[in-house]
């Protein structure tokens, strides 16, 4: 009980001034003696597990995968308008959802909670007496999860790194210790310089463990974990060489293999017209997971079919600009395994009835024809895997081909095929792409396809230019308004929530677009 009022009260630290807090009087009164306890202790306080307060809600919210659905008018407990800021990229969308009758999460303070859980780890594990072995692994996981959650939050809140790296981030938050006054932001290119830190020495931590030891599917952090996330922050950084790398180690490592969808059934045995799912963010399921995170709730709040009693549907379904870019390329089998369809049903482009495809998909679904998520004990929303590592590398080597690097071009291409193989029918014909700037492009999409609704998409566009966006909306059943995101738009940044600046004055606003955000009508 001890453990978990210090650790509530360090929450604070980071949202405002120090207050009147309890100082521990001495470390042993709430340390645990051994690296076990302190494992457990670091479960419990520092990783983003599926029994935890939403994590990255909304953000799926703000890309171009995402369209509403026909208008469904307003259901009593569930309005759509409470999803109508953050999907029109309201300056004040804390406070529209509020009104709705949303109680949004407060991204920002969830992310420190689970940060200072981190430090809390980081500041007492040296002080404990047990196997050395023992304690590299805690401490490797308390770093590759400080750097996992500082990157998240960099992303939600600062600018892009290739944009702006000298804009303001974050607070660096590196100790459980009580802070004598209140915390600046630092700049994105500091946040970045700590993330990069993190995982290099988780990394080194990593290696000095038992081979059986730097992986095991049991929901912890990992060396391949740490070498995905290192690929991930350079590629952001646009360090292309050292993205490759690390993307390299995880392809290479022989705990993980690509999953060959053409082995994944799409309709039930038991009834042939009911479409079957699985879930792609699971060890046991899929042999490309290396750590699994998040609830499936994150991504499914929004989107999913409220009750099957009172026959609702989705509010939002997978936009047709992605369903068609899984059309670019014939018989790509992800159209039909990645998106989970609906039972409402909607006219096509051909003028056709077909079942909606809806905003989620490769998480737990139930057999019914209404497909609703299912939140087991071991299921996940979200999980690190293979696949990614794969285009890391491809995209890597495509910019370095573009930089004049010769070869570099046929590493990208050889490698995007060998991927693709496992993502199409038996008879997969390779690509071929030698112009530098078709084949960027070509594996941008790539990324889209294969990486839909796990958080990459929004992060990818900001990196990518902030490209000009549209979402429609509609606010009654004659009505059709049309939101736009500009190219580099401020609403590329999330806005700090209100409870974060009024409990620390020295908390800056990001710059802010006009509120409210008008739509123009159709």
């Amino acid at each position: 009980m001890k453990q978990r009022i210090i650790f509530l009260c360090i929450v604070s630290l980071i949202l405002g001034s120090c207050g009147d807090f309890l100082e521990p009087k001495s470390k042993s009164e709430f340390v645990p003696k051994d690296a076990n306890s302190l494992s457990e202790l670091l479960l419990g306080e520092a990783y983003p597990r599926n029994g935890i307060a939403e994590l990255n809600v909304f953000l799926h919210l703000l890309d171009d995968d995402i369209a509403p659905a026909p208008y469904q008018g307003v259901k009593v407990g569930s309005d759509a308008n409470r999803w109508y800021a953050p999907y029109t990229w309201q300056s004040n969308m804390y406070d529209i959802m509020g009104t709705a009758g949303e109680k949004y999460t407060n991204l920002y303070s969830s992310y420190y909670a689970l940060i200072l859980g981190a430090n809390a780890i980081l500041d007492y594990v040296d002080d404990i007496n047990d196997d050395k072995n023992a304690i590299n692994s805690v401490k490797a996981q308390a770093l590759a999860l400080r750097g996992f959650l500082y990157f998240n939050l960099i992303n939600i809140f600062g600018a892009p790194y290739n944009y702006d790296k000298t804009a303001l981030g974050v607070p660096l938050k590196l100790n459980s210790g009580i802070e004598e006054s209140e915390l600046k932001r630092n700049t994105v290119e500091e946040v970045y310089v700590q993330i990069i830190k993190d995982l290099l020495e988780a990394e080194r931590l990593y290696k000095t463990l038992p081979s059986a030891q730097q992986w095991q599917p049991n929901k912890r952090t990992s060396l391949p974990m740490v070498h995905l996330l290192l690929s991930r922050a350079y590629l952001y950084m646009e360090e292309w060489e050292k993205a490759a790398t690390y993307a390299n180690h995880v392809i290479t490592n022989g705990n993980f293999h690509l999953l060959d969808l053409n082995t994944i059934k799409t309709y039930s045995e038991e009834d042939p017209s009911i479409p079957s799912y699985i879930n792609y963010h699971s060890y046991t399921t899929s042999s490309e997971v290396i750590w699994v995170y998040g609830n499936i709730t994150d991504v499914t709040k929004y989107v999913y079919n409220v009750s099957v009693s009172t026959n609702d549907h989705p509010f939002f379904r997978a936009s047709k600009e992605l369903m068609n870019c899984f059309d670019e390329t014939e018989n790509d089998l992800r159209k039909e395994r990645y998106v989970i369809r609906s039972k409402f049903q909607i006219i096509n482009e051909d003028n056709e009835l077909e079942a909606m495809p809806s905003a989620f998909g490769k998480i737990n679904v139930s057999s019914k024809a209404y497909y609703q998520p299912v939140a087991a004990n071991d299921a996940f929303g979200r999980s690190l895997r293979l696949s990614e590592a794969y285009l890391n590398f491809c995209e890597a080597k495509a910019m370095l081909y573009k930089a004049g690097v010769a070869n570099a071009g046929q590493e990208a291409l050889n490698t995007l095929n060998e991927f693709r193989r496992f993502r199409f029918p038996l008879n997969y014909q390779n690509e071929n792409i030698t112009d530098p700037e078709k084949l960027i492009t070509f594996i941008h999409n790539e990324r889209r396809r294969e990486l839909c609704f796990e958080d990459h998409r929004w992060f990818d566009l900001r990196r990518w230019g902030m490209p000009q966006i549209q979402h429609t909306w509609y606010p009654d059943a004659q009505s059709t308004l049309v939101y736009t995101l500009k190219e580099h738009d401020p609403g590329y940044t999330i806005p700090l929530p209100p409870d974060a600046l009024e409990l620390n004055n020295l908390l800056e606003q990001n710059p802010l677009a006009p509120a409210p955000r008008n739509g123009i009508n159709l």
